[in-house]
């Protein structure tokens, strides 16, 4: 990479890393707020378009002097004791976008085909849908002539050429490409006001504008790829959250499992960047090399995924298979169907309380055989009662939502997202979490019950291990602990997954739902842990359970190929998803890395994440945060900040084991 470049990317990178947390979109949030009671006056099915319009024609058209592309917004401190105004705009996010079809016929060729849709169907809804898509994609044909004019004044001419085109037409180049797919990018994330846009498979979408100069093509992907870190700044998703409506936003590029040479300037790109976003998410599958090339380079920026397993979950559930071969991601543990899956996050995707359930069953359980049993019935209930709150979430009144141009059926029918325009299939994912927990409670109170009586030991737990103390401790010390490849505990923890699946796929088929489980908890271990009362395996009353796929922090204390035998062990074929994270304390090289995923993925492993930092330099960074602002480790599906992370996740992360 030139100098030049180089040197452009790090002014850029240092405004963010520099930026204000607790400044707003503050040119917007003034617009909506003097705008509010005009909002109010409109029609219901008339606020988005309204305050969408509002936004595009009125925003300013900032461009930094190192800026390649365009779309910035202005960023400032509320100065108001009342909040923001949320009135119109409103989207779950969570969606990837059509990039291929927008590079190829343009917003302008969505508008015509919806309107030739809504002619030929004719009724009021689908005029009304037409009419919303023309004003909203006519708003950013406007804003984009307008930026154009903004970057010929800068002196950016091949900006502005690109803006006079895209994303309104079709894109001609890979700069134009990459200026309509960011423009797509930046207005989902900041005008829709929602997190979690994906571009999606760019590897395939962008391969026709590839023209073989590499240095200039990692030129322009890099300046690309720093733009996604702009939206909200260093921020943690759940911990001092910046103000802004897209709420610490992930974004995710998919690649694979067939790599060329546009996934090649991804990793080269990035490894420029060296900032936590966008998150490169590897379906592998016969191709490792590449992916370890990643992990080793990018560490915590990068998950990889089963592709085979995945795949074959996806078409043995009855997703069509242009659609299961098509699949991306939006979220650190979500599958999406391109163009075919509702974004409804309410409707589609839910925490259990698994672990919680778990509890409940043991504590109304007669004896250690009546626990897993009980936790059948109560696992069946409340899967029940999750399903028949998402039965219907969609709006009664006519609505409009612009990522609905992104989902095929939405344009072919004209309906929204929220109108039923988008499903497609009938898909719930549920999330599973403490499986660890549960697995050795489970051989816990077996060995427990060779010396109490049942009752005794729920008496144990219900005092919360008082005057129990040199017991909890030698449970903690000397049971056997899922994540170290012990048979016994990992066959537990394999029927407890399996029980919860089969009871999910059961009421899944009654309430006619594709039941799509993962073993999962983001950062939500935590949180369910406080409502939990004290569990077999030595766990305190209150305090997390163990996370995602993982052993409880410091249980595996063996090898990370013990860690990675007892994970696979779990009926991952069944899962949609899932993660695993595991933390090195120094860089293995790319050999290692690559001998790991083939070999985990061999045994059936789903995924696979990696935080490459060792405990000595986590507790000098919480010591003096100031030296490391651009330490990044692996939060969940995902990485951040680790200065930026609360106390808690600190401590969450120094006390997973170190390899």
């Amino acid at each position: 990479m030139r100098t030049e470049a180089k040197e452009a990317l790090t002014r850029l990178k240092d405004k963010i890393l520099d930026s204000d947390n607790l400044a707003c979109f503050i040119e917007r949030e003034e617009l909506l707020r003097a705008h509010a009671e005009e909002v109010l006056a409109q029609p219901p099915e008339e606020r988005y378009r309204f305050e969408f319009e509002l936004l595009m024609d009125n925003l300013s058209t900032p461009i930094d002097a190192d800026d390649v592309f365009a779309g910035r917004m202005v960023e400032g401190r509320w100065p108001y004791k009342d909040g923001f105004s949320r009135n119109g705009l409103s989207s779950p996010g969570h969606i990837t976008l059509a990039v291929e079809r927008v590079l190829k016929i343009g917003l302008q060729g969505i508008a015509e085909e919806t309107a030739r849709n809504a002619e030929w169907i004719g009724t009021e809804e689908a005029l009304y849908f037409s009419r919303q898509t023309t004003a909203c994609l006519e708003a950013i044909r406007r804003y984009c002539l307008r930026y154009a004019d903004a970057a010929d004044a800068a002196g950016k001419t091949e900006m502005a050429r690109a803006l006079r085109q895209v994303p309104y037409g079709p894109a001609y180049d890979m700069y134009s490409a990459l200026q309509s797919v960011w423009m797509l990018q930046f207005v989902c994330s900041t005008i829709c006001a929602a997190r979690d846009f994906a571009p999606g498979r760019l590897d395939r979408c962008l391969a026709p504008y590839y023209n073989g100069d590499r240095q200039k093509m990692t030129e322009l992907v890099a300046f690309f790829l720093m733009k996604f870190n702009e939206i909200t700044g260093t921020c943690t998703d759940n911990y001092l959250r910046k103000p802004v409506p897209c709420v610490a936003s992930k974004q995710y590029i998919t690649l694979g499992p067939e790599f060329n040479a546009i996934d090649e300037l991804l990793i080269d790109a990035a490894t420029e960047v060296q900032l936590p976003q966008p998150i490169l998410n590897f379906r592998i599958g016969k191709d490792y090399g590449l992916a370890a090339k990643a992990a080793h380079l990018l560490g915590p920026q990068c998950n990889f995924f089963n592709d085979k397993l995945i795949t074959n979950k996806l078409l043995n559930s009855g997703i069509r298979p242009d659609d299961a071969v098509n699949y991306s991601f939006t979220a650190c543990n979500r599958v999406d169907l391109p163009g075919r899956l509702y974004n409804i996050m309410p409707r589609i995707d839910s925490f259990t309380d698994s672990c919680g359930w778990f509890h409940k069953a043991m504590m109304d359980a007669d004896d250690v055989t009546d626990v897993l049993p009980k936790l059948r019935i109560v696992a069946y209930d409340e899967i029940v009662n999750m399903m028949n709150a998402r039965k219907s979430p969609y709006s009664k009144g006519l609505c409009y939502h612009f990522e609905s141009l992104f989902i095929n059926s939405c344009v072919q029918s004209c309906k929204d997202i929220w109108r039923k325009g988008a499903e497609n299939y009938r898909w719930l994912h549920l999330m599973f979490m403490g499986i660890g927990t549960m697995a050795d409670s489970m051989v816990a109170l077996e060995k427990l019950r060779e010396r109490y009586d049942y009752a005794e030991i729920k008496e144990i737990l219900r005092s919360d291990y008082d005057g129990h103390e040199a017991l909890r401790q030698e449970i903690i010390r000397d049971f056997p602990k899922y994540g170290n490849g012990d048979k016994t505990v990992d066959s537990k923890a394999a029927e407890i997954g399996n029980l919860l699946i089969d009871v999910f796929e059961e009421a899944a088929r009654e309430e006619g739902f594709l039941a799509m489980p993962s073993f999962y908890s983001l950062t939500l271990h935590r949180d369910y842990g406080l409502r939990i009362g004290a569990t077999p395996n030595g766990r305190k009353a209150g305090t997390p359970v163990s996370e995602n796929q993982s052993p409880t922090y410091g249980a595996d204390h063996h090898s990370p190929t013990a860690l990675l035998e007892s994970v696979a062990s779990l009926p991952l074929k069944r899962c949609i998803c899932g993660g695993l994270n595991l933390k090195f304390g120094f860089k293995p090289s790319e050999e290692t890395l690559e001998a790991m995923i083939k070999s985990y993925f061999a045994m059936g492993g789903q995924h696979l994440g990696f935080t490459m930092v060792s405990r000595e330099t986590l507790e000098k960074a919480r010591q003096h945060p100031e030296e490391y602002r651009t330490l990044l480790v692996r939060k969940t599906g995902f990485s951040e900040y680790f200065i930026a992370l609360s106390p808690a996740e600190q401590q969450d992360m120094i006390d997973r084991t170190e390899y």
